[in-house]
C-alpha cells in the first residue's frame, strides 16, 4: 500500500471509530430511556439495559448511569458489593468517581 492510501485511510478509521464508539456507548441504554448526550454527541446519561462493567465495577441493569464528557463513568448503582482504594461498597447502592476515572463515593457496607 503506498504512503498517500495510507494517509488518506487512517484518518478516516479513526473518525469511523469515534463515531462507533459514542453509538455504541447508546446501545447500553434500556428501549426508550430518556437519553441525554453531550454536544459531542457522546452520552452523558441514560438507563442501562443490562448490567454494565466499567472501573472495576458492575452497574446494575434497569439503573440510571452517568458519564462525564471525556466518556468515563461518572455514577452508577451497584450491581454487587465491590472493594475499591480500600472503600467496602453496599451493592444497590450509587458508586461515583472522578472526571480521570478515580473512586469518588459510595454508600459504605456496614
Amino acid at each position: 500500500m503506498s504512503v498517500s492510501k495510507i494517509l488518506f485511510v487512517v484518518p478516516i478509521l479513526i473518525v469511523c471509530s469515534v463515531i462507533g464508539a459514542n453509538a455504541l456507548d447508546q446501545s447500553i441504554c434500556s428501549s426508550g430511556s430518556n437519553e441525554e448526550l453531550y454536544p459531542t454527541g457522546a452520552l452523558k446519561s441514560c438507563v442501562l439495559k443490562d448490567s454494565f462493567r466499567s472501573n472495576d465495577v458492575n452497574c446494575k441493569s434497569q439503573s440510571p448511569v452517568s458519564f462525564y464528557d471525556n466518556g468515563r463513568l461518572e455514577a452508577c448503582i451497584l450491581a454487587e458489593p465491590v472493594t475499591i482504594s480500600g472503600q467496602k461498597c453496599k451493592e444497590f447502592e450509587p458508586i461515583n468517581f472522578y472526571p480521570d476515572g478515580k473512586f469518588r463515593s459510595c454508600v459504605k457496607t456496614d
